[in-house]
């Protein structure tokens, strides 16, 4: 087991709710609206579009959201909220990331140094690219649909 990555769609409002404390995530079927698990790359995904293990400016930042300003209790690690705005956002600046752009943002030397998880010492680097990249093409499409529905989002680690 691990700490896997998930994402949750939800309107606006719902949004809102829980920024303002009105309704806890907790009260909210998480199954019952558009998801995405990403499993336990949110960090090293993270990482290597934003160079740093928490921190990151928008809109990359806002792939794998975990600003501080847009934090709310949930769990263990606490849960990470977008607005439809920022959705967009970070859908048309990764939208533009081809495999070619990813590589070349991929240090895998400095995510081992930096003990990006998931990452171990025996990992393999080509592998490793590979998850990461499969993780990202479906942060993508998510964000895409997400997008279009004008909806924002919910991340968080469980």
């Amino acid at each position: 087991m691990g700490m896997i990555g998930n994402y949750i769609a939800l309107d606006d409002i719902q949004i809102k709710q829980i920024a303002d404390g009105e309704i806890e995530l907790e009260q909210l079927d998480l199954t019952a609206n558009e998801t995405l698990d990403i499993d336990k790359s949110w960090q090293a995904i993270h990482y290597l579009l934003c160079g740093d293990i928490c921190e990151g400016a928008p809109p990359l930042g806002y792939v794998v959201p975990m600003l501080d300003e847009n934090m709310v209790d949930f769990a263990e690690y606490g849960a990470f909220y977008l607005f439809c705005a920022q959705v967009e956002e970070a859908f048309h600046a990764v939208a533009k990331l081809s495999e070619r752009d990813v590589v070349n943002l991929y240090r895998f030397e400095a995510m081992l140094e930096d003990g990006v998880y998931p990452i171990v010492s025996d990992e393999d680097g080509e592998s490793f690219f590979e998850y990461l990249l499969a993780n990202l093409r479906a942060i993508q499409s998510f964000y895409e649909k997400v997008a279009a529905k004008k909806q924002g989002v919910i991340f968080y680690i469980l």
